[in-house]
């Protein structure tokens, strides 16, 4: 079976989370706090990455979902079906760290909010700036929270901050999507999930 999509995420959710909770519990103790943020700092690292795809891929992602659009009927089966199709995508080792593939993100995702497809859009300003400000921090996070990388007091006030602006970006793209009426003409699940 070759390796797909939702291989490598999990794979990578697993390795790094797993590793940042091991070397957590053996430096200190087990946590279950610091579970809680090695999890959420390694998938935000996963999206800033993808962020950082969305930034330098925009033009391949704005073509690409146009055409995925004209081809999927605004129906929620043929939604999920595209999805689907996405994490099973053959994933070979070469593209792991290929801009390009992971754009791919992007296209499906267009599929329910077109704004990602768009450089005009809030949207897409803000997940490319959350993907260039946050990357660093949240990596700092993960390590941080089991080696002294930084005084307390620093470590807190940057971490303060990255969260803050994730939050805050997160809160203002809902009501954007919400206000926009992207929501409409998709179930309660889709606009959950997605």
């Amino acid at each position: 079976m070759p390796i797909v999509v939702a291989h490598v995420i999990v794979g990578y959710l697993v390795a790094t989370t797993g590793a940042a909770v091991y070397l957590h519990a053996k430096t200190h103790a087990v946590n279950t706090t610091q579970i809680f943020l090695a999890f959420f700092c390694s998938l935000n690292a996963l999206i800033c990455f993808w962020e950082l795809a969305l930034a330098y891929r925009i033009d391949v992602i704005k073509r690409l979902a146009g055409e995925l659009r004209k081809g999927t009927k605004d129906a929620q089966s043929d939604r999920f079906r595209v999805v689907g199709r996405f994490f099973l995508l053959p994933c070979p080792v070469r593209q792991w760290f290929s801009l390009t593939f992971w754009a791919r993100v992007w296209w499906t995702y267009a599929l329910y909010d077109p704004s990602y497809a768009d450089r005009t859009t809030f949207g897409f300003w803000i997940d490319v700036s959350n993907g260039h400000v946050t990357l660093l921090p949240t990596l700092l996070c993960l390590v941080g929270m089991t080696y002294d990388v930084l005084d307390a007091r620093t470590f807190g006030i940057i971490n303060l901050l990255a969260f803050y602006q994730e939050f805050v970006g997160t809160v203002i793209y809902f009501c954007t999507y919400f206000f926009n009426g992207r929501h409409r003409g998709k179930s309660a699940l889709e606009v959950g999930v997605f």
